[in-house]
């Protein structure tokens, strides 16, 4: 039988050729692959406090956005790509460095916290508890945290060797979750955590190479077209084996979430500037969902036997 005829007797009895997994054709180095297909959320508002991003450095970066969040869910494995930049600049007045956090609450499950409470795991200098108080769009129930942030060597050469640290926390609904340090990892992939406390093996890097997407200002600004960012594989397991899709809200934030800025994912409404401390957050207050919802990239079909193939086309 010619591969022609075997394809069209599997499309009618409802079968299909066996394919490489999407999880497959991923490699985890902060660009984006074909296999994440078309964006799950494109940003709508530009950046405040610094100028547009420039540098076209991997490591470190003059400018901040999260310009769109690509995931899918393959071979028990939950990815993630959300295209932009991290800030990560030296400070000009005093000793020592600006380093924006990307942070994603991630909502696979029962249960979890739709207002964050204040007896969180004490992560990043106290980040995850100083957030209690955040308000999430009504139906959000977050059960996993996962935090990221860089550092240059030199924080005054932004070329220098650049390390990724990584937080995961559970944000169970009575609170008390546990949490830690993931570990650390280079810019540029292959995202593979050292030093920390990771037995899941979750994965994650950054390219901050991006000089596309959002502008600086908070007018309206798409981020689509933007094609490198952090990029995260996280094994099911870490998040609850959840057998559907989930629910992600991404986040930049400054340093040990003084403050809130405005680049979410889902998008606040065009034009929206900086929202100041999370304690004082209510996404219910804005326009649209501040989440996105990721699913597999399985397509169920109708089962048949090799027998009937066989002797229909005999």
């Amino acid at each position: 039988m010619s591969t022609k005829l075997l394809t069209s007797a599997l499309v009618v009895l409802g079968l299909s050729l066996p394919r490489v997994s999407s999880s497959a054709a991923i490699t985890v180095d902060g660009t984006l692959d074909a296999a994440y297909g078309t964006a799950l959320s494109t940003q709508t508002t530009g950046t405040v406090g610094w100028p547009d991003a420039s540098l076209g450095l991997v490591g470190g970066s003059n400018g901040y956005e999260l310009d769109q969040a690509y995931g899918l869910i393959s071979d028990g494995v939950l990815h993630l790509f959300l295209s932009g930049n991290l800030l990560c600049q030296g400070n000009p007045v005093d000793p020592g460095i600006y380093t924006y956090n990307l942070y994603l609450f991630i909502d696979s499950g029962a249960g979890g916290q739709n207002r964050l409470r204040a007896d969180n795991a004490d992560l990043d200098y106290g980040a995850l508890n100083r957030m209690a108080g955040l308000t999430f769009d009504a139906g959000f129930e977050p059960d996993t945290w996962l935090a990221c942030r860089g550092y240059t060597q030199d924080f005054y050469d932004p070329a220098s060797p650049y390390t990724l640290h990584a937080w995961r926390a559970a944000l169970l609904t009575g609170g008390g979750g546990g949490g830690a340090l993931l570990g650390t990892t280079a810019a540029g992939g292959p995202g593979t955590l050292s030093g920390g406390t990771n037995p899941d093996g979750i994965l994650v890097t950054i390219d901050n190479r991006n000089t596309g997407g959002v502008t600086a200002g908070c007018g309206a600004s798409s981020g689509a077209g933007a094609t490198t960012g952090v990029e995260w594989a996280i094994p099911l397991a870490a998040i609850g084996d959840p057998a559907g899709c989930v629910r992600v809200c991404a986040v930049v934030a400054t340093s040990a979430a003084y403050a809130f800025l405005p680049q979410v994912l889902g998008p606040l409404p065009e034009g929206t500037c900086a929202l100041g401390a999370p304690s004082g957050i209510d996404f219910n207050l804005y326009a649209g969902e501040q989440f996105f919802t990721v699913c597999g990239d399985e397509v169920p079909v109708r089962t048949s036997s090799w027998g009937r193939l066989k002797t229909l086309y005999r």
